[in-house]
């Protein structure tokens, strides 16, 4: 196959510079002209007024001006009788307006976006309600103020920033709930609930052994690390067997003197990762079952 194509290669004639260029110009020719179904009905048109003149169009086309006939005429053969010619043109006017905003309105929106990225335009429009009045110019609409954040390219949020790194807080993660039948009785899973009842909230602190699942319910005053610490001591106190670890969420109720007095009873301190209740999947189960 490879020598067949070489030898129609050297088959074809040698081009001339004017040639080729002259080949390229009706390639353009014919392909701007085959894309475009108003410059071939164009031709059509043409085709007929020049084999049977002006009557025969009006009589094929009748709601054709003849102004309109003799402008694509002028055209097709002013070009050299090229069909790309016959292209419609773009409609566009040269002289389009901008929209022109005050320099000091400009600067007023850009500082908000640079301090505030996420501001919307609702929230910058007060501003610059307020600022126009104050010196005594026309302000500008919502939708302006869209359109000057977004052809100005205001936009300093940005997708690749993302969260800042937490510091690492020293606390023991665990990804999910342990098989009760893997460990041993004293692994207790502790949590807080905030129920709304009879027009007031009340706060229950539960907790259950995923072994024997022993379970404690006590109703405080508030979800503070005074009562968790209180009900801890509870639950050593009356536990079927010795506790050895503790697993809670990231809850301000399991610091501070919470986490005192798991460190004084010589307990293992398990968290959650964020935004995993299914962590603590049996306190969650039987908080589920009080509940409803």
């Amino acid at each position: 196959m490879p020598s067949d194509f070489n030898k129609i290669i050297y088959a074809l004639p040698k081009f001339s510079r004017r040639d080729y260029i002259s080949l390229m110009q009706t390639l353009e020719t014919i392909m701007g002209f085959d894309s475009s179904d108003e410059a071939k009905f164009r031709f059509h048109v043409l085709e007929v007024f020049y084999a049977s003149g002006w009557s025969a169009v009006k009589l094929a086309f009748p709601n054709l001006k003849r102004a309109t006939l003799y402008r694509w005429k002028k055209a097709y053969e002013s070009s050299g009788k090229r069909l790309n010619s016959l292209v419609p043109k773009s409609t566009k006017p040269k002289k389009v307006r901008f929209m022109q905003t005050p320099p000091s309105v400009y600067s007023l929106i850009k500082s908000l976006r640079l301090k505030y990225p996420r501001m919307g335009k609702a929230k910058i429009k007060r501003f610059v309600d307020e600022f126009c009045k104050e010196v005594g110019i026309e302000t500008l609409a919502q939708s302006t103020i869209g359109k000057v954040i977004k052809r100005n390219n205001l936009f300093f949020a940005g997708k690749g920033r993302g969260r800042k790194a937490r510091p690492n807080s020293g606390k023991t993660r665990v990804k999910g709930t342990p098989k009760a039948s893997d460990t041993k009785p004293g692994y207790i899973q502790l949590d807080g609930v905030k129920f709304y009842y009879l027009g007031r909230y009340y706060y229950f602190l539960t907790a259950v052994d995923i072994v024997t699942k022993q379970a404690w319910v006590k109703l405080v005053p508030s979800l503070k690390s005074k009562h968790t610490a209180k009900i801890l001591t509870e639950i050593i106190q009356t536990s079927w067997y010795k506790l050895h670890t503790i697993q809670t969420d990231n809850g301000s109720e399991f610091e501070l003197f919470f986490e005192e007095a798991v460190k004084e009873s010589n307990l293992i301190h398990l968290w959650n990762y964020p935004k995993s209740p299914k962590s603590t999947a049996y306190v969650e189960r039987f908080n589920w079952t009080y509940t409803r």
